[in-house]
């Protein structure tokens, strides 16, 4: 068939069968428009799927961190503890040693080494003493006073009698 421009061309099909004039080219088929609209949700979804994978991947990731710095702030507090324990027996060693250097000391002086025992004894137990003291009145603020005085309602300014 020759086309309007003068050009042999193959046939155009006749409006019956599905040509420039039949009421199926003018609307797309209803079949057509599923399709695309289906693919259009399975891209929504596939689009929301690698978004959430790729936030559950970021997620997972951070609680590895997470997992990972408490783990090595773990030991690290671990060997703390140990290195503390450690420091404080080389500071009772040092301790005991400067104890026994003082009633040598003292029993070269020409005291009595039971008295200056003694004496060291006691020098110890009084300064042991008032460090316990100093704990106990330092553990009040422990307490949260201001915190408790302010949860039962009582004011920590007093007021003068009428």
């Amino acid at each position: 068939m020759i086309s309007a421009t003068g050009n042999a061309s193959r046939p155009e099909p006749l409006p019956a069968q599905g040509g420039p004039g039949s009421p199926e080219a003018a609307a797309p088929r209803t079949d057509d428009v599923r399709a695309e609209s289906s693919a259009a949700w399975t891209g929504l979804f596939k689009e929301l799927s690698g978004t959430l994978a790729a936030a559950r991947a970021t997620f997972s990731n951070f609680l590895d961190l997470i997992a990972l710095e408490t783990r090595g702030a773990g030991l690290a507090l671990m060997w703390m503890v140990v290195w503390g324990l450690v420091a404080a027996l080389c500071i009772i060693a040092a301790w005991l040693g400067l104890m026994t250097a003082l009633g040598l000391w003292a029993v070269s002086l020409g005291f009595s080494p039971i008295a200056t025992v003694v004496a060291i004894a006691v020098a110890n137990l009084v300064a042991g003493a008032g460090l316990i003291k100093l704990c106990i009145h330092l553990s009040r603020a422990l307490l949260f006073p201001a915190v408790r005085r302010q949860v039962s309602g009582q004011s920590s300014v007093q007021q003068p009698p009428p």
